[in-house]
Formats: C-alpha cells, sequence, structure tokens
C-alpha cells in the first residue's frame, strides 16, 4: 500500500476509466479544458498497471465495463492507492433491476458520482471540488 500524496506533476494528472471511446475522448477534452494531464484506459486492470507506473492524483471510473469492472477497480484503488481520490461516473442503473449503483459507490467513500450524461461544466467542477477537498475525501454527490 503506497500512502504517499501525489507529487507536483501527478497532482494535476487524471485517469479515467471507461470502455467507450466517446466518453473518454468526452472527459478528456473537457478536463484537459481544466488544465489537467488526462491518461485513459478502458478497464481496472490496465487502470491498476498504470497507476502503479506512474501515479495520477484522481481516478474517474465507469462502474460496469467488460474485465475488471468498476466497484472492483474501486476496490483495488482504496487498498493499494488509498491517497487517490475517485469520481464515478455512469449511467446509475440498469433497467431491469431498481437499484442505482451511484448510490452504492457514494457508500464506498468516493469523492463524487456523476450520472451519465452530465455536461463538461459538472464534470469540472466535481473533479475541483474531489481535489481540493480536504483528506480524507468529502463524499460530495454530484447532481
Amino acid at each position: 500500500m503506497d500512502v504517499r500524496e501525489p507529487d507536483s506533476e501527478s497532482a494535476r494528472t487524471i485517469l479515467v476509466v471507461d470502455d467507450n471511446q466517446d466518453i473518454c475522448d468526452f472527459v478528456r477534452a473537457a478536463l484537459e479544458t481544466g488544465g489537467y494531464k488526462v491518461r485513459t484506459v478502458a478497464d481496472g486492470a490496465d487502470a491498476l498497471a498504470l497507476q502503479r507506473k506512474s501515479r495520477a492524483a484522481l481516478l474517474v471510473t465507469d462502474i460496469f465495463m467488460p474485465g475488471m469492472e468498476g466497484f472492483e477497480t474501486i476496490a483495488h484503488f482504496k487498498t493499494e492507492f488509498p491517497q487517490t481520490r475517485i469520481v464515478v461516473m455512469s449511467a446509475g442503473s440498469i433497467p431491469s433491476m431498481k437499484h442505482d449503483f451511484l448510490a452504492t459507490a457514494a457508500l464506498l467513500g468516493v469523492g463524487a458520482t456523476l450520472r451519465k450524461p452530465f455536461t463538461a461544466g459538472e464534470l469540472l467542477d466535481a473533479v475541483r471540488k474531489v481535489l481540493g477537498a480536504p483528506w480524507p475525501d468529502a463524499g460530495l454527490v454530484a447532481r
């Protein structure tokens, strides 16, 4: 477990995890407009591998993805990289189920949740609040 705070280079680096390339492109463009350095990957296993090589201050992850899905990714990050802040983005539910998965993510102590679709402004507001929040995560729920 690495409990170091991010260095100055990684403090503005955000790791985005989503298997939908259009979402990754949208989130990258919005965050780069906000002055952040962005890396994108398609699943949680790739996110962990990249985080082990080069730290990001913030993880923005989808919940439903092939391979290592969002909840498993969150659990690994909370164990291995507890200093990394987390924002979860998702449509929030599956039509055949009545459960709101964003509410579950909030219970796991992530910094913010965003319900898809969201605007670039909503994303930037959530990221700024989570990265500016005092440690530990403030439990912000956006939207």
